[in-house]
C-alpha cells in the first residue's frame, strides 16, 4: 500500500516537474522572440540614422543631388569630383551595410526586399557604380548586386537569394499583426531599413 502511494506521488511530482519545464521553455522562447524583434528594431533604426546623415550631407549642397539621383556623370575634370566621389564612397558603405544587415535580422521577414533601394541607387548614380567597380572587394554584396543590375535580369538579394514561392504568414512590422503574404510579391513591398526611410527614386 505504501509503495503504491509513493509511486503515485512520484508520478505526480514528475508530471509537475515536466509541466514547469514546459512553461519555462515556452517563456525562454518568447523572450528570445522579443529580443530578436528588439535587436531588429535597433538595427533598422541605426541604418536609418546613417542614411539620414548621408542625405544631410547632400542637403547641405543640393548641387550634388543630380550625381546620385538623376544619372549625372562625374567626369575627371569636374570641379566637384573630390566631394562627389567621397560621398559616393560613403553611400557605398551605407548600401553595403544595408545589404549585410538583412541576413542578421531573423525577426524581419521582409529583409528579402532590402536590395531594392541599393539597386535603384546603382541605376541612378554613375559615380556610385564607378567607385564600386573600382574596388569591388570593398563592397562585395553591392558589387554582386551591380552585376545583376547590369545583366538586366530579375534581382535577388545577393546574400539571401530568391525567396521561396509559397504562402506564409509574416509580420508587416516587427511585433505587428500577422497577415498572409506571398514571397513572390515581396519585390513590390517598400524596402525596409535604410530604404524605408529614404525613397528609392526622387
Amino acid at each position: 500500500m505504501n509503495e503504491t502511494v509513493l509511486s503515485v506521488i512520484g508520478l505526480v511530482l514528475v508530471a509537475v516537474s515536466l509541466g514547469f519545464s514546459a512553461i519555462q521553455t515556452r517563456e525562454v522562447a518568447r523572450q528570445s522572440r522579443i529580443n530578436n524583434r528588439i535587436g531588429s528594431a535597433n538595427a533598422i533604426l541605426e541604418i536609418n540614422n546613417v542614411g539620414q546623415a548621408w542625405h544631410d550631407r547632400v542637403l547641405e549642397d543640393p548641387a550634388l543631388r543630380p550625381y546620385f539621383f538623376d544619372r549625372k556623370p562625374c567626369t575627371p575634370d569636374d570641379p566637384a569630383r573630390a566631394k562627389v566621389v567621397t560621398l559616393a564612397e560613403r553611400l557605398a558603405d551605407l548600401l553595403e551595410c544595408n545589404l549585410q544587415m538583412a541576413p542578421l535580422l531573423p525577426a524581419f521577414t521582409f529583409a528579402h526586399t532590402w536590395h531594392l533601394w541599393p539597386a535603384q541607387m546603382l541605376r541612378q548614380s554613375p559615380v556610385l557604380v564607378e567607385v564600386v567597380e573600382g574596388h569591388p572587394g570593398w563592397w562585395e554584396a553591392l558589387d554582386d548586386l551591380q552585376q545583376q543590375v547590369r545583366a538586366g535580369g530579375p534581382l535577388t538579394h545577393p546574400l539571401l537569394g530568391a525567396p521561396r514561392r509559397r504562402w506564409w504568414r509574416s509580420r508587416s512590422r516587427i511585433g505587428g499583426d500577422l497577415r498572409p503574404t506571398r514571397d513572390e510579391d515581396a519585390a513590390t513591398v517598400t524596402p525596409a531599413g535604410g530604404a524605408a526611410a529614404i525613397p528609392s527614386q526622387r
